[in-house]
């Protein structure tokens, strides 16, 4: 039996795994600026056989979309729009943190199985692949890309 990605996580303490793809990680974590930043997230690809998403959470801060304040949403793919826009609003330097996260019968699921996410950066621009938490790694069931628009 081979080990999940998620089990190696647990066991390294949240330390990258060197893939086929790159190294993943079990989240991605920004440093962000006191004040406003801006950034454009889009879902470049999704799988059909899982409903994934892309969870965003604001430590010391919070984060505005469509006029309304959140310190955490989700992006479906089956009900988000291909890119939104939002923007992180803190006093103080704070900590944006994004992972994938999937629905089965209802349920939220994440960080179990074989999840993970392969980042890229390139400029102003982070590229996710996300594998869901299913028995096979597959960094593209979810892939997104959050670009810095300050």
């Amino acid at each position: 039996m081979t080990e999940t990605l998620s089990s190696i996580f647990q066991r390294t303490r949240g330390a990258p795994i060197e893939v086929a793809e790159g190294l993943a990680h079990p989240i991605f974590q920004k440093k962000i600026r006191a004040g406003r930043s801006r950034f454009l997230a889009r879902r470049l690809k999704s799988s059909k056989q899982l409903v994934s998403g892309l969870r965003l959470k604001v430590v010391k801060g919070e984060l505005e979309v469509n006029n309304q304040l959140h310190s955490e949403i989700i992006l479906w793919s089956d009900t988000s729009p291909e890119s939104v826009f939002f923007t992180v609003v803190s006093k103080k330097a704070c900590e944006l943190k994004v992972w994938n996260v999937w629905r089965v019968n209802d349920i939220v699921q994440a960080w179990v199985g074989n999840a993970g996410i392969v980042i890229s950066e390139e400029g102003c621009i982070t590229k996710l692949e996300c594998s869901g938490g299913t028995e096979v790694v597959d960094f593209s069931t979810l892939v997104f890309q959050i670009e810095s628009i300050d």
